[in-house]
């Protein structure tokens, strides 16, 4: 339960600002740190998730990605890591799988 909360940006009351999901499937394991690379915030692109820091919508990443683009390519075109390129795409598949 710690490792989900500590995903949670809050404001100095206590209330939730953005969180940052979780991207990788762990079947019966305890969630371990993963990198924030994306992020939900309700006052970016409407609550989908983006990349942190960018409001880069990991679902046009995906998006494309599934369309035959590489994730070289997707992270040179956006400037971005290829890891924050692939946790976007993680973010997405692992979404609609659910």
């Amino acid at each position: 339960m710690q490792a989900h909360l500590r995903r949670i940006d809050r404001d100095s009351a206590g209330y939730a600002l953005r969180l940052y999901p979780f991207t990788r499937k762990r079947l019966g394991q305890q969630p371990i740190e993963e990198p924030k690379a994306i992020v939900i915030d309700p006052r970016i692109f409407f609550g989908r998730p983006v990349l942190a820091g960018t409001g880069i919508p990991t679902a046009i990443i995906a998006e494309r990605y599934k369309a035959g683009e590489a994730i070289g390519a997707l992270a040179d075109d956006y400037g971005r890591p290829t890891l924050e390129i692939e946790e976007a795409i993680r973010c997405e598949l692992y979404t609609r799988a659910a």
